[in-house]
């Protein structure tokens, strides 16, 4: 399994068009990665913060993802909203 942690935060106001851009991601994730799980989240109490969980059965399927016209077109528009630069962590399988 290939993971990530994300976090991130966006500018006052921005939040519903970060949300709508994420909702469609996450349903093409869906879509067109079996096996994948592709989830955000708010956090409470601070409303312009979002975690990313994202996993990927292997290399290939999140190498897919990373060039999938769905995330690269996307994230140009995430990026626009954001209050500085997202935090990524790359997570490892313990078993």
């Amino acid at each position: 399994m290939i993971g990530q942690i994300i976090r991130l935060k966006v500018h006052k106001g921005k939040e519903a068009e970060l949300e709508a851009l994420v909702s469609q991601l996450m349903l093409d994730v869906e879509s067109n990665e079996p096996g994948s799980i592709y989830d955000v989240r708010r956090v409470r109490g601070q409303p312009q913060t979002y975690f990313y969980f994202i996993s990927f059965p292997d290399q290939a399927g999140y190498d897919r993802y990373l060039t999938a016209d769905y995330h690269t077109q996307m994230s140009p528009k995430a990026l626009a909203l954001l209050d500085g630069d997202p935090l990524f962590e790359d997570l490892d399988s313990f078993d």
